[in-house]
């Protein structure tokens, strides 16, 4: 281990330079589509993908205060598109954060379930015997296809902004 730091420098200048690589990374998200709401849709998706595979490096950018600079590029290619809908200021605010809260969410979600095969289920037993959509409870005591519960948040996310386009 010494001799890596001999070749690029002390602890914090190869952690520095992990965090400047997943930067670099960010930088090459691009808008993908034909349309706003597709574009917007790629973005997500890829931001997604990204900090699932290097959730590690996430992990060293939170701590080294670089989340800001993490989530720029991806944030000012979401801004383009909103504004080409009609939308700016406060509301596009509010939606572009509602989009990256729900990428950021599943990441978490996805990630926690992958430590522990009973995340996301629920204890059938735990509900009332007489709960009448029993479908229902079945259903949620299997585990969540997050990759799906994404897909689908994602698609009520931008359905919403349709009616602005």
């Amino acid at each position: 281990v010494t001799s890596v730091y001999w070749h690029v420098g002390n602890r914090d200048a190869v952690l520095d330079g992990l965090v400047d690589r997943l930067l670099d990374r960010m930088e090459t998200i691009r808008a993908l589509g034909d349309t706003p709401l597709e574009r917007m849709a790629s973005l997500a998706r890829q931001l997604r993908a990204t900090l699932l595979e290097r959730q590690h490096l996430v992990g060293l950018a939170h701590e080294r205060d670089r989340s800001p600079a993490m989530f720029l590029p991806v944030q000012q290619a979401l801004a383009i598109e909103l504004e080409s809908i009609g939308l700016s200021g406060s509301s596009a605010a509010l939606r572009l954060r509602a989009l990256q809260v729900h990428v950021i969410s599943s990441v978490l979600m996805d990630r926690a379930a992958a430590r522990n095969a009973s995340h996301g289920t629920v204890d059938p037993d735990l509900w009332p015997a007489d709960f009448a959509d029993r479908e229902l409870v079945a259903a949620l005591a299997d585990p969540a296809a997050y990759d799906t519960v994404f897909e689908y948040g994602l698609q009520s996310l931008l359905a919403g902004l349709e009616s602005t386009d």
